[in-house]
């Protein structure tokens, strides 16, 4: 079977409910299946799973970044994964992932307009009791290093070590990284999201390795929490990164507020692949439950204006580059806040369950950008929601973004729709 047949297969095997009944149940119906640990080593492949996400996004962008140009592209795949029993906390998961353009426009969405398929997640997982250690093909949550395809096709995986121990709130995390495969790729490569971007000043960087070290901890007071989290990632030859975040919460008091403050700040090392690196960041957010489902969340960050260094001051983010803000707390959608320059950055987001499958937002996001000759506003208008099914239709799921952006000094606005069909099993 080809490559493109498979990947059409999948998708149609996705669409279809039949794929519940197939696809969540172990692959033996074995009383010892049903342990947290299985006794016996055979157990361990006869008592694995097979999981994944089939998938559609479908793009259209008009004055697409200001440019003048118009994009559209619809893509469809995802990715199956086989996963064992876990046997002595030991488990093992395999996968495949791709991706096919169904049909494009005039211009195409780059990382949707590549025919891809290959090893996907790839990794040996041992657990014991709070500490954990993953080698190989796989999804991270780490500051600016994350997984950016949850509304994408493929996966965004990293190839690498990752030990842990603790929880979400309390943790001590070490990670190494020795290569990546993004969202619009089908292979690992000592690469980073610059490499691909023309206007880039960093297309001929190489990143052989990034270390990263991490903790967190959460202090309950009383009526109130404070979640603490730090972290240093190294960069090889380029920079070191460091970012730090505080969030106090009032658990008894009205709209239970939380107040959460962050930093982040960068300088270059050994050989400083992007040149001189010197990078700061402030920023602050405040969230509010006015009702029991409605949140309101209001944030600001300040990136620190340096004519002599990196992009006067932004932050470089190889792995996010292009793609996500990640933990700033203050971000349009449609473009990364440390992509966009110095200056300051607001945003005010309103969401709320609706109903019992629906979820739905809108976000409102006005950027001061000082360039080196002028100051550069933009604004942000963007609403989404979500519809997850239920019944013989559970795991599928519908997503939609669509908003604008408009740029002091261009006539036109930038206008995107994000459509997406998800099938989880």
């Amino acid at each position: 079977m080809s490559n493109i047949r498979l990947k059409k297969a999948l998708l149609l095997c996705g669409i279809s409910s039949l794929c519940s009944s197939v696809f969540a149940l172990p692959l033996s119906s074995d009383d010892a299946c049903k342990a947290a640990n299985v006794s016996d080593f055979s157990h361990m492949f006869s008592c694995g799973t097979v999981e994944g996400s089939l998938r559609l996004a479908s793009y259209s962008t008009h004055n697409a970044y200001f440019s003048n140009s118009s994009q559209d592209t619809t893509s469809a795949g995802g990715y199956v994964n086989y996963k064992t029993a876990r046997y002595n906390g030991f488990q093992a998961v395999v996968g495949i992932e791709g991706q096919n353009r169904l049909s494009h426009g005039s211009h195409d969405i780059s990382e949707l307009s590549d025919g891809t398929f290959g090893i996907g997640e790839a990794y040996l997982n041992w657990t014991q009791d709070k500490f954990s250690v993953t080698v190989g093909n796989q999804k991270l949550d780490l500051p600016f290093m994350g997984d950016y395809s949850f509304y994408r096709v493929q996966p965004f995986l990293y190839q690498g070590v990752d030990m842990k121990y603790g929880d979400a709130d309390n943790f001590v995390r070490a990670t190494y990284i020795n290569k990546y495969k993004s969202y619009g790729d089908d292979n690992f490569a000592h690469r980073d999201r610059y490499n691909d971007d023309p206007y880039s000043l960093a297309q001929k960087t190489r990143l052989d390795h990034v270390t990263s070290f991490g903790l967190g901890k959460k202090f309950n007071l009383d009526d109130k929490y404070l979640k603490t989290q730090a972290w240093v990632e190294s960069y090889e030859d380029s920079f070191n990164l460091y970012y730090g975040e505080a969030n106090l919460g009032f658990n008894k008091v009205k709209w239970t507020p939380e107040v959460s403050v962050q930093a982040a700040y960068a300088n270059d090392i050994g050989d400083a692949q992007f040149g001189k690196v010197d990078s700061t960041s402030l920023g602050a957010q405040l969230k509010f439950k006015p009702t029991d489902k409605l949140t309101w969340r209001i944030g600001y960050d300040h990136v620190f204006k340096k004519n002599n260094a990196w992009g006067y001051g932004t932050l470089p983010t190889p792995y996010a580059h292009n793609t996500s803000s990640d933990p700033y707390f203050a971000q349009p959608f449609f473009t990364s806040t440390q992509d966009l320059g110095p200056g300051n950055f607001y945003t005010t987001e309103l969401s709320s369950p609706f109903g019992q499958n629906a979820f739905v937002g809108s976000r409102v996001t006005y950027t001061d950008i000082t360039s080196t000759k002028a100051n550069k506003d933009m604004y942000e208008v963007m609403f989404y929601g979500f519809y997850n099914f239920t019944g013989s239709l559970k795991g599928l799921s519908l997503s939609e973004f669509i908003g604008f952006q408009k740029q002091q000094g261009d006539a036109n606005a930038f206008l995107q729709n994000r459509f997406g069909i998800t099938y989880n099993f």
